[in-house]
């Protein structure tokens, strides 16, 4: 049996609940203002830096096949992406429209310019330590997602 968190480790986890929250409110109301779904603006957020295939989609956001297509397909629809050839003719990549990109562009930099009035009184390094503490929760998610439970190894 594992030994109870520490205090330090309830906070930290506390933390995470909280952004993980706030992730998902902030995903719901930009959701909203686009009159799409969640996994929608999650979709729109990976083709912020050009195209991306549907295999990436699937594997980014925990996808079937074919609820990538759906997905795809009411992004089209709304006029928020268009589906492009690849060089080798194989498959369609989804690349953000003009207007997906603007409403896109407007959700992020809101999210930007609020976060870095945030942390306006911090100095670089402290901006850098919040962020590489960040990416180490992003790695326990990750490990913890592929890792077997200790007490019972068919369990998720």
């Amino acid at each position: 049996m594992a030994a109870p968190p520490t205090p330090t480790i309830v906070a930290l986890l506390d933390g995470v609940r909280a952004l993980y929250g706030a992730m998902d409110r902030f995903d719901a109301h930009t959701a909203a203002a686009l009159a799409i779904d969640r996994t929608a603006v999650r979709a729109i957020n990976l083709m912020e830096h050009g195209p991306v295939s549907p295999g990436q989609i699937a594997a980014a956001l925990g996808l079937t096949s074919g609820a990538v297509t759906a997905l795809l397909q009411r992004l089209e629809q709304a006029g928020h992406i268009r589906r492009v050839d690849t060089s080798d003719g194989r498959r369609r990549d989804a690349v953000l429209t003009t207007a997906g990109q603007r409403a896109a562009q407007r959700a992020f930099d809101r999210l930007g310019n609020t976060i870095a009035a945030h942390f306006a009184d911090l100095s670089a390094p402290q901006v850098f330590q919040a962020a590489e503490a960040l990416r180490l929760l992003a790695s326990a998610f990750d490990t913890a997602a592929t890792a077997p439970s200790a007490t019972n190894p068919g369990e998720p």
